[in-house]
């Protein structure tokens, strides 16, 4: 036996604290047999009656400490970067590599310290590397959340050392009921450092503009060709809309444009000045303002946010601009505006001829497909008045669908419980209204 292979030498005080231990632990062990296994050394545990835990023999707790060590050592021998996070977001390990670029990058490039939380980084991002970061927090969320086991980007690092490129791989792993994700980065810029940096810059810049379309949660801007949507990536700024918040008014100027990622807006005509009835819903698969499209910088409807989350807005005056120059995002609007339009006036017959109970199914359904999880905030008040009836009228659907295990109603939250239940109950209607029906179309 070599003296690497050898064992510890152990104080005389560690060897006290451990008999000290295993007699105290002896008085918890019932029964013969299972103080002649604790003898054997073929227990790991014991249950403490006094406060009901588990107390592991310093045995377990050394082999425990020794896989932990091993994991560790294992990470950091990856020349890749790597880190794992929790579902709250939180950076809870890192491997050797990932520390380096952290301090390297002085926190850049999403470099985010162990303890820090990660989608918080992403939203803190500078204005050039914003579209990217969020595309990075959707799909982060998208892993954590079990809507898909793996995402992969590409990212670009701007710093006064020049700029990184590198592909970032998410991936979903469960333990103990929890999910986590390993977050592994490659660097792809080192081996083109040496030759033609500006070349580089220029064509990754455009690989970059395609990237960043392709993963935008938006379908709208998605559809656009890279190039075209490289002209609009300067000109869209990332903002958070809150629940109720109001976009637009009836007869006022539309300053803005919004193209929502991961909220929900609806489109409400105002009666007689105090009451609204919505006549159509906005998410994902288009923008906020497309009468602009047709010239017309006033809006006609309020335009109110139903779900919260974020979006990229423009300036109109940028929008209009940029409308008449790219023929693409003119033909994805042409597009949208048909849609929506099919939408109001779907939804007019509807609100007439189809029983509450089925209105309300079609609208959740609609509702969910725009919204990344099956669970939102509703007041029987802003149902009634999305679906035009009285409150009580809500109350009684809501109710049906509950008993029918279709959804779940608790304290203004609703959950969608049986998808395709609730499809069978609601009307023809949503079968011309959903949102895969509105992408295919751009």
């Amino acid at each position: 036996m070599t003296p690497e292979t050898l064992p510890p030498v152990r104080s005389p005080s560690d060897l006290q604290a451990e008999a000290a231990f295993k007699h105290w632990v002896r008085q918890l062990v019932k029964g013969a047999a299972e103080l002649r296994a604790f003898e054997a050394g073929q227990i790991d545990a014991v249950m403490d009656p006094a406060t009901g835990t588990a107390i592991l023999l310093p045995e377990a707790q050394t082999a425990l400490q020794g896989s932990s060590r091993l994991l560790l050592s294992a990470l950091d021998a990856l020349p890749g970067e790597v880190c794992v996070i929790d579902a709250a977001g939180t950076v809870v390990v890192t491997n050797r590599a990932w520390r380096a670029f952290v301090a390297a990058r002085a926190g850049a490039g999403l470099g985010v310290r162990e303890g820090a939380n990660f989608l918080s980084a992403c939203g803190d991002v500078r204005a050039p590397e914003r579209v990217h970061a969020d595309a990075v927090a959707a799909g982060l969320r998208d892993v954590l959340a079990g809507g898909r086991q793996l995402f992969r980007c590409d990212y670009v690092c701007h710093s006064p050392d020049g700029d990184c490129a590198f592909t970032l791989s998410i991936a979903g792993i469960a333990r103990d009921g929890a999910v986590y994700a390993v977050v592994t980065r490659e660097n792809v810029s080192e081996h083109k450092r040496a030759g033609a940096v500006r070349s580089y810059g220029r064509a990754n810049a455009s690989r970059v503009a395609a990237v960043a379309r392709a993963r935008s949660p938006n379908r709208l801007l998605a559809a656009l060709p890279a190039r075209e949507y490289k002209r609009l990536l300067s000109g869209l700024e990332t903002v958070k809309l809150t629940y109720g918040e109001v976009l637009h008014e009836p007869g006022e100027r539309m300053r803005h444009v919004y193209f929502p990622s991961d909220c929900l807006v609806s489109l409400l005509t105002v009666v007689e000045g105090h009451q609204a009835l919505e006549v159509g819903l906005v998410g994902r698969e288009g923008m906020v303002g497309s009468r602009l499209a047709l010239g017309i910088t006033a809006s006609s409807i309020r335009a109110l946010v139903q779900g919260t989350g974020t979006a990229v807005r423009m300036t109109s005056a940028r929008f209009l601009k940029e409308f008449r120059r790219i023929p693409a995002l003119r033909r994805a609007l042409f597009h949208f505006t048909d849609a929506l339009m099919l939408q109001v006036t779907q939804t007019a017959a509807c609100n007439r001829f189809h029983v509450v109970e089925a209105r309300l199914a079609r609208w959740l359904l609609m509702t969910r497909e725009r919204l990344p999880s099956g669970e939102f905030h509703l007041t029987h008040e802003f149902l009634a008045d999305m679906l035009g009836v009285r409150r009580v009228g809500v109350t009684s659907a809501a109710g049906a669908l509950q008993r029918r295990k279709l959804i779940r109603y608790q304290r203004g939250i609703i959950t969608i419980l049986d998808q395709q239940g609730l499809e069978d109950a609601a009307c023809s209607c949503y079968r011309h209204l959903r949102v895969m029906g509105l992408e295919a179309a751009i």
